[in-house]
């Protein structure tokens, strides 16, 4: 519900404030004063296009702010916009600077112009000769024709099934060109995979070998030191042993009595003992080295081709085995192909039958809701000056051509919305046939059937304002006096807001606003204001006969005003 519109700067009107009611407003004036000027300003919030050009004759800059009340809905699609949030306040405003950019704010927040156009299309309907071309559109009559018949449980499961049906097409696709991927890629993953198979790596091997290596080559050092003393003591002639012998073996020939060299003999003696004694030690350390030894040169080579490995690879040992499980995972996923398919086209049958079946419920619906609407239609537009008009719903088959729909066989096609499209039809006048509504209705004839569907539709649908501009033209009396009926009935369920020159609607209205034209100094400028009580009365009687003191026109100002 628009709460509030303050408008300054804006072509004539250089500061208006007006407070609507919640049901029927109504704006009042003389032919040029500008009345369609304040909904312009309302659709420049709502995201229309403006220009520098709509800059009052005093320069500066054009200031447009617009109050609503939002359902919840649309508070949750403006909080996702990432405006701050405010209870159901929703304020939206639109600046344009003489000479500068442009500028939209949504309760203070900075926001892109479509961003006004998207909160817009949750909270105002517009109707009127120059917004004929919604209508037009047959995604907006199907939109209108589902609300009529509550098809929502319906359009939400064709969704789902549409959305289901996509998802397993895209899994068949993706599927496809996977296998086509890993057919082109086999070989080379086998060759990989034999590769890495043949060698077999743990994770983290090629650390521990590293570090077994160190030992090793610490062992061989120290082994090498035990074969140079084995050597040394005994591996070759005039060694340390063999010369001790020699030495004990010729002092035996001295004379045992001799003590002269007794001392020395005795440690002849147990210098080749000690010597024969390291020379045991050293070869058995020896032997026990040289079998540690022994593996070193098959644990260098394994460590070589594990580093070979991993530079051919660019990664650790650890990602290769992944990448190898992952391998293998194609491999099999390869060999499983064509039974993954079955399985995948399986499904995709049944989302698409699912589909089609939705797809032919709904379309049913519309067909049994086409026919009542139109009747409904048919029987409204007899009260507004459009009677013999006939009003038909024409439902068409989607393209199958289009790629963005299912094909369901050679020539049906099925979208997220159902497998047709929705076309109102108008004749206006008996016998030249029915025709695409948009194509030979006016501007008027189209806020009429407009609020005919308003007037059908009742409570239905969400948006809290509709603007009908126009709608009144070419009425008489009668008609006039119709409308103002059914304009107040859709006031019961919704706010609205129309421009009229009829006095039977304008005395209608829970609120009555009159715009007018006077001078400041030598600019003109345009003026919006209230009109309630004697000034109301005043205004309706101007709408009847030109003069706002008319006495006649007042008391008949009046009797409208009681009547209504």
């Amino acid at each position: 519900m628009l709460v509030q519109l303050r408008v300054k700067n804006f072509l004539l009107l250089r500061d208006a404030h007006l407070t609507f009611a919640p049901g029927l407003n109504v704006l009042t004036g003389e032919t040029g004063t500008g009345k369609s000027i304040l909904l312009d300003a309302l659709g420049l919030t709502l995201g229309l296009r403006g220009s520098s050009g709509w800059i009052g004759a005093g320069g500066g800059k054009l200031r447009i702010e617009a109050e609503f009340r939002a359902d919840r809905p649309t508070m949750r699609l403006a909080s996702g916009m990432g405006i701050p949030i405010e209870g159901d306040r929703l304020i939206l405003v639109r600046e344009i600077p003489a000479g500068g950019k442009g500028r939209c704010f949504a309760n203070g927040q900075r926001v892109l112009q479509r961003s006004l156009r998207r909160l817009g299309a949750h909270l105002v309907e517009v109707h009127g000769q120059r917004q004929e071309e919604r209508f037009r559109l047959p995604e907006v009559q199907r939109d209108l024709l589902d609300l009529f018949g509550g098809h929502g449980d319906l359009r939400q499961q064709m969704r789902d099934r549409f959305r289901e049906a996509q998802a397993g097409q895209r899994r068949l696709a993706d599927h496809a060109r996977r296998l086509a991927r890993l057919r082109d890629e086999e070989d080379w993953i086998r060759f990989q995979l034999a590769e890495i198979d043949e060698l077999s790596p743990g994770v983290g091997e090629a650390e521990e070998l590293a570090g077994r290596l160190r030992d090793l080559r610490s062992a061989q050092t120290r082994t090498e030191w035990l074969a140079l003393a084995e050597q040394l003591l005994n591996g070759r002639e005039g060694a340390v042993l063999e010369s001790l012998e020699t030495l004990d073996a010729r002092a035996s020939t001295l004379a045992p009595e001799d003590e002269t060299y007794r001392d020395i003999r005795e440690r002849v003696k147990a210098a080749r003992a000690e010597a024969r004694g390291l020379y045991r030690e050293v070869e058995r350390q020896l032997d026990r080295g040289a079998s540690e030894c022994a593996e070193l040169p098959a644990l260098e080579e394994r460590l070589s081709r594990l580093e070979r490995l991993q530079r051919k690879h660019r990664k650790p040992l650890a990602e290769i085995l992944a990448a190898a499980g992952e391998m293998r995972a194609s491999l099999h996923e390869l060999e499983q192909g064509a039974e993954e398919e079955r399985a995948l086209k399986d499904a995709l049958t049944a989302a698409c039958r699912e589909a089609e079946e939705t797809a032919i419920a709904l379309g049913q619906a519309r067909e049994e809701a086409g026919q009542k609407l139109a009747r409904a239609v048919e029987r409204e537009l007899a009260h507004l000056k459009m009677k013999g008009c006939s009003f038909g719903i024409a439902l068409e088959a989607l393209d199958p051509g289009r790629e963005a729909w299912l094909r369901i066989g050679e020539d049906r096609a099925i979208g997220p919305t159902g497998a047709e499209r929705v076309q109102f039809e108008v004749e206006t006048n008996p016998g030249t046939g029915l025709r695409p509504l948009g194509e030979i209705a006016s501007g008027g004839e189209m806020a009429r059937v407009a609020l005919a569907l308003r007037v059908i539709l009742g409570r239905r649908g969400r948006r809290g304002l509709a603007v009908f501009d126009e709608i009144d033209a070419g009425l008489g009396a009668t008609a006039a006096r119709a409308v103002a009926t059914r304009l107040r009935r859709v006031a019961r369920h919704r706010q609205v807001l129309l421009v009229t020159h009829l006095p039977v609607i304008a005395a209608s209205a829970e609120r009555h606003f009159r715009v007018w034209k006077g001078g400041r100094g030598a600019t003109t400028v345009a003026r919006a204001t209230e009109v309630a009580g004697g000034d109301r009365v005043g205004e309706i009687a101007r709408m009847l006969s030109g003069d706002a003191r008319d006495e006649r026109a007042c008391r008949h100002a009046e009797a409208l005003l009681s009547g209504a």
